[in-house]
């Protein structure tokens, strides 16, 4: 068991630090512009990969149910955008209270080949990305610095998740979704996460309420990744792609963020 974790830390690693060393370089220059054309080259990125693995056409309510949105959030800005991301909400807290009642395999449009449901995963999150830089405000705070909190605090979830479920996981959460992910990998990177931003709080690096709505919304982490996980189940398939070696495709790394950032983003709004 420990060399096989050391040997999936070793294949991870390489990868991990390329995509670490450029998002913390894109963060550190501050600049909304790049922030953008990386969001949407991510889009980009995230739709052909899901039409890669989806078997259904694209056609034209598809293409209507994706400009709509985008006209719409160009029009309206702040507003629509809003009103998306609490939708985005929405559907996160009805999957995961279905995914706790063990009743989320009930729902049959939980597939790649839905692409109603990718055109709106994937909106979801670059709309939160968006509406996080150019229209929410955190007193006293960089807002770059949030995003990279946001990003982070994702990503060390499913490190110390991951590490700590190799380790000493034996209680499976899920095991008819996917069978390795246990209680106590949950529960490890939750408190990870905890005592990250405990430490951030104590040294006045961030207030009280983003530590509060950081600790709620950190949870649909692995709501985002069960989620995954059950649609690569109803494809039949190990990874969603190969872009990212030791990692998979674009959907496998980011699928906590595209669960998370919408829900950060639309408890700040709410003042939660």
């Amino acid at each position: 068991m420990a060399k096989e974790l050391y040997n999936n830390i070793l294949q991870r690693l390489p990868s991990a630090l390329l995509l670490a060393s450029i998002i913390f370089g894109i963060l550190y220059l501050q600049n909304n512009l790049i922030i953008f054309i990386l969001t949407f080259i991510v889009g980009l990125l995230l739709t052909k990969e899901w039409l890669s693995l989806s078997e259904t056409k694209i056609n034209l309510k598809q293409i209507i149910f994706f400009v709509a949105p985008v006209a719409l959030s160009f029009y309206f800005l702040e507003k629509f955008i809003a009103l998306y991301l609490f939708t985005a909400t929405f559907l996160w807290f009805g999957y995961s209270a279905l995914l706790i009642s063990k009743k989320s395999s009930l729902i049959n449009s939980i597939s790649f080949k839905n692409n109603y449901l990718g055109i709106f995963l994937m909106l979801s999150f670059l709309f939160s990305l968006i509406y996080l830089m150019l229209f929410l405000e955190f007193p006293g705070m960089n807002k770059f610095f949030v995003l990279f909190l946001v990003l982070f605090n994702t990503a060390l979830v499913d490190v110390a998740a991951y590490l700590v479920g190799s380790s000493i996981g034996k209680t499976p959460l899920f095991p008819e979704i996917s069978p390795n992910k246990t209680l106590e990998g949950f529960l490890g990177g939750l408190f990870a996460v905890l005592i990250f931003m405990i430490s951030m709080y104590s040294i006045d690096l961030i207030s009280l309420e983003l530590l509060v709505i950081s600790m709620l919304s950190i949870p649909f982490t692995f709501s985002g990744d069960y989620f995954e996980s059950q649609l690569k189940r109803e494809q039949n398939i190990k990874d969603s792609g190969s872009l990212i070696p030791g990692h998979g495709g674009i959907w496998d790394r980011l699928d906590s963020h595209i669960a998370v950032v919408p829900i950060f983003v639309s408890f700040s709004i709410l003042g939660i």
